[in-house]
């Protein structure tokens, strides 16, 4: 399908309205937290070019932060696939409505290919801009920064959740660390991936006279969205989720940050990091099969772009429902790596433009 049909330029068009600038401005008092904000959603499928969705489908935090960057390496390069995801709400009468979904098809090699075909090509792609990238184990044997921050990490694949489950997978060598904004599904049972990771990553900056570098990749099956609580933290009268199957590499958590001298630190967001973020979903539709309801076990397959179904629980009493979302491993293996390749060529290209 060709990116610029009628449809999709649409999209795209939204996009450009509705994304921030290229870059943010400096705060007045620089106490961060320097966040992206989310655009409009783009459908894609493998082979469309998502260079010609304009510089606001990446928001970077500043604009200097990478100048002079002449070499790398790479301490963190991990991408989250979404296998289970839920969300509830309650009302002011304490009905409930509570939806789940659970992903079906890809298996946890599909997913640790995806993962090590993107690192291949991430490399192949940040080479050809002249930057040096110091393999990681030249890079352990030189800086104990970097020994300290492998020491803090955890093994890939790192599984963790329960109703909202995630797999973490990272090339052979890697292990895994969050870092100070993400926190997606960070918990307190990971802390020590997280606190202080910003301490060895500065001293291997300085060891290494390299920049640090990391990359985070998130993919998602399922939109859901929860009715929250209103003004004052009161509970909305009737308990809503609305929710809908959705193949998606998520915006803002999906990025591309490089640590170095130039960079600016701050207190939500330690350690001088530049960062390259996602601004918008990027939707792959083709690859779903079916969306089967298990709770009654009826299978609802759906229409339209980026849904195979679309449903709003809950208007009263407590309510739970459960939903299996199959995809087409093949087809959809396709689409997230030719999604995640495209955003890595977008971000390299403006990392490359700002040194």
């Amino acid at each position: 399908m060709s990116f610029w049909n009628p449809l999709r330029a649409g999209l795209a068009c939204a996009v450009l309205a509705a994304a921030p600038a290229a870059h943010a401005a400096k705060p007045l008092i620089n106490l961060g937290p320097k966040t992206a904000s989310a655009a409009a959603p783009i459908e894609f499928a493998a082979g469309d070019d998502l260079s010609k969705a304009g510089p606001g489908l990446i928001w970077q935090n500043e604009k200097n932060g990478v100048k002079g960057l002449r070499q790398v390496v790479i301490a963190s390069f991990q991408v989250e696939f979404v296998m289970n995801a839920s969300a509830a709400s309650t009302g002011s009468s304490f009905q409930q409505s509570k939806v789940s979904y659970t992903l079906s098809g890809p298996s946890p090699e599909d997913m640790q290919a995806i993962t090590d075909a993107y690192y291949a090509k991430f490399v192949e792609q940040l080479a050809a801009t002249g930057v040096t990238i110091i393999p990681l184990q030249d890079a352990l044997a030189r800086s104990p920064g970097m020994v300290r921050l492998m020491n803090m990490a955890k093994p890939a694949p790192y599984i963790r959740g329960g109703a909202n489950r995630s797999g973490f997978y990272s090339p052979p060598g890697y292990k895994f660390y969050f870092t100070p904004l993400d926190g997606r599904i960070r918990g307190v049972g990971d802390s020590m991936t997280t606190t202080g990771s910003f301490v060895p990553e500065e001293m291997a900056m300085k060891e290494l006279d390299a920049g640090v570098l990391g990359v985070r990749m998130v993919v998602d099956f399922a939109e859901i969205e929860a009715r929250g609580r209103g003004v004052l933290g009161m509970r909305p009268p009737t308990a809503r989720v609305k929710s809908k199957a959705n193949v998606a590499l998520l915006p803002i958590d999906t990025q591309l940050w490089v640590l170095t001298p130039q960079a600016k630190s701050t207190m939500m967001d330690q350690g001088h990091r530049a960062r390259y973020a996602l601004t918008s979903p990027i939707v792959m539709p083709d690859s779903i099969v079916s969306a089967d309801d298990t709770t009654t076990r009826s299978s609802k397959i759906g229409d339209g772009v980026a849904s195979a179904i679309g449903i709003m629980a809950g208007v009263g009493g407590q309510k739970t429902r459960t939903y299996e979302v199959t995809v087409d491993p093949a087809v959809w293996s396709r689409d997230v790596s030719a999604a995640m390749n495209e955003v890595g060529k977008v971000m390299i290209a403006r990392l490359n433009a700002d040194r």
